[in-house]
C-alpha cells in the first residue's frame, strides 16, 4: 500500500546516496590518517575537501526539498537525514584538523581502533540509507539500527577506557590533553552515526 502510494521521484534517494559515500570517504581518511602515525596534512586536507564537497550536496537537497511539493518520504524527515549524515562528516573533519593541528608524538593503538569502528558504523549507515530507495527490506533496516547502537557503545566504551587509562600512564599531560580531545570527536561522530540509524529507523516504523 504505501509504496503504491510514495512518489517515484528517486533524486532525493541519488543525493542521500552521493552524501553517505562522502561520509564514508571521510572515515576511511581519518582511519587512514590515524594508521599512517597521524603526521600528513594530505589527510587532513582530502578530509576538508570530501566535507566541502559533501557540504554542496546537502546543499543541493534541502534546494530541491525547498522546490519539491510532494516528496517519497516525510519532508521533514528527509531534512533531517541529511542534517545528521552531515554531522557525521563535520566530526570526522574535526578529528582529522585537530590531529593536524595538535601533531602528536604517537597514536595510541584505541585510537586507531575507535576509527575502525566509526568507519564500519558509517558503511553500515550507507546500507541503511540506501535500502529506504524502495523502502526495501525493512527487517534489514531494523537489523542494521541495532548494530549500529551496538558499534557507539563500543565507540563510547574504547574512548572511556581510553581516556582512563591515559590518565593512569600518560606522563605527558599536553599529549594527554590532546588525545583526551580528539578521542571525544570520534567517539562524537559514532553518536552522529547513531542518530542517522534513529532517524531511518522511525521512517521505517512510519512507513511500513
Amino acid at each position: 500500500m504505501f509504496k503504491s502510494l510514495t512518489p517515484k521521484d528517486q533524486e532525493f534517494y541519488d543525493l542521500f546516496d552521493r552524501i553517505c559515500e562522502g561520509v564514508v570517504e571521510g572515515a576511511q581518511t581519518v582511519s587512514a590518517m590515524l594508521e599512517a602515525g597521524g603526521r600528513s596534512a594530505e589527510f587532513s586536507q582530502k578530509v576538508k575537501t570530501i566535507e566541502h564537497q559533501t557540504d554542496q550536496t546537502v546543499h543541493s537537497l534541502v534546494a530541491k526539498l525547498h522546490k519539491t511539493f510532494v516528496t517519497p518520504i516525510d519532508r521533514y524527515d528527509i531534512h533531517q537525514l541529511a542534517v545528521h549524515l552531515d554531522n557525521i562528516l563535520d566530526q570526522a573533519e574535526a578529528v582529522s584538523s585537530r590531529v593536524e593541528m595538535y601533531c602528536p608524538d604517537c597514536v595510541p593503538p584505541e585510537a586507531r581502533e575507535l576509527a575502525a569502528v566509526l568507519l564500519e558504523s558509517t558503511k553500515l549507515v550507507q546500507e541503511m540509507v540506501s535500502l529506504l530507495r524502495r523502502l526495501k527490506k525493512p527487517a534489514r533496516i531494523l537489523e542494521l539500527t541495532v548494530e549500529i547502537k551496538r558499534l557507539e557503545d563500543q565507540a563510547d566504551y574504547i574512548r572511556r577506557s581510553t581516556v582512563a587509562r591515559l590518565f593512569r600512564e600518560e606522563k605527558n599531560a599536553v599529549e594527554l590533553i590532546k588525545w583526551k580531545d580528539i578521542l571525544e570527536y570520534l567517539e562524537r561522530a559514532t553518536d552522529c552515526c547513531e542518530d542517522v540509524a534513529n532517524i531511518t529507523e522511525g521512517i521505517v516504523l512510519e512507513n511500513t
